[in-house]
């Protein structure tokens, strides 16, 4: 008698498609959940490959900086309190651009530019590194000599009082340049020196010409930064309106709390696309000045 042929059932055949039909299915998901997660991760070294050179940058701007009765400053007062982002600007023994010599000493300030005109700068973070001259030999820029200078005066330079405006129309007399591009939300506020404590401005600065820069020990910075692939995905009347949903800082709030409520806000954004708005990332740094 002849043996049986040796064959798979129906059933048995239907088994084994599902089986692996199912194991495809969690492969396909361990595969997308491991592009998810190395997505991100890039996008998330993309925002820090931004932010820490631009926040060394700043380390070296605000430990040289000039602290002098004499000095002029245009920072966070009580008389300006700065809705939105913030401005500063301040002197520093730093080189800045000039037309003719490179100078030890420079008008520095950082902004946001508001300018819908200028696309390139448009809701980015630019620097803006003035040199000035030694002596007074030079009839259109400001030098040394004629110190002290109010920085904000409209005779000198207006543009660190404003988000949207130049020093100059000619190229060639560089002001402002892009420090971050991937920055659209810049805040700052304190450390008071008596106190210690955390303070959108101190107390004791009533007016823009008598900032008592002396009175505090460091200052802190703020940034919301977003990575060129999630950048592509809004709008610039989007990046804007992200930006204007970042609270201000309150001398109310804490350690961290500014940064806690940034992302609680970014969280509760379901108008946006949600794989830009998650790649956000938010950085805080202390800036202790030097006696």
């Amino acid at each position: 008698m002849r043996k049986a042929d040796q064959a798979f059932t129906l059933a048995e055949m239907l088994v084994a498609i599902a089986v692996l039909a199912l194991l495809i299915l969690l492969f396909t998901r361990l595969m997308n959940s491991a592009t998810t997660i190395t997505t991100l991760a890039t996008k998330h070294m993309d925002a820090d490959a931004q932010a820490r050179p631009l926040l060394d940058r700043m380390a070296i701007d605000f430990t040289r900086m000039l602290r002098r009765a004499d000095v002029s400053y245009y920072v966070k007062t009580g008389a300006t309190t700065m809705t939105g982002n913030d401005l500063i600007g301040f002197y520093s023994a730093v080189p800045g651009y000039f037309p003719i010599t490179p100078s030890p000493v420079s008008v520095v300030a950082y902004r946001i530019n508001s300018d819908v005109s200028n696309l390139s700068a448009y809701n980015r973070l630019e620097r803006m590194g003035k040199g000035l001259d030694w002596n007074g030999a030079s009839t259109t820029d400001a030098p040394v000599v004629f110190l002290p200078l109010t920085i904000y005066d409209v005779n000198t330079w207006p543009s660190v009082a404003s988000t949207s405006t130049y020093d100059s129309t000619d190229p060639t007399k560089i002001t402002y340049e892009v420090i971050g591009s991937q920055v659209f939300r810049f805040e700052y506020y304190y450390v008071e020196k008596a106190t210690g404590a955390l303070t959108a401005y101190p107390g004791t600065w009533t007016s823009l010409s008598a900032a008592k820069i002396n009175d505090v020990a460091a200052i802190v910075v703020a940034m919301a930064v977003i990575d060129p692939k999630s950048q592509v995905l809004l709008s610039n009347s989007q990046i804007a309106t992200l930006g204007a949903n970042l609270v201000d800082y309150d001398s109310s709030m804490g350690p961290g709390q500014l940064l806690a409520q940034w992302q609680s806000a970014l969280d509760n954004t379901t108008d946006m696309p949600r794989q830009a708005i998650s790649s956000i990332r938010l950085y805080e740094r202390y800036f202790y000045l030097s006696p």
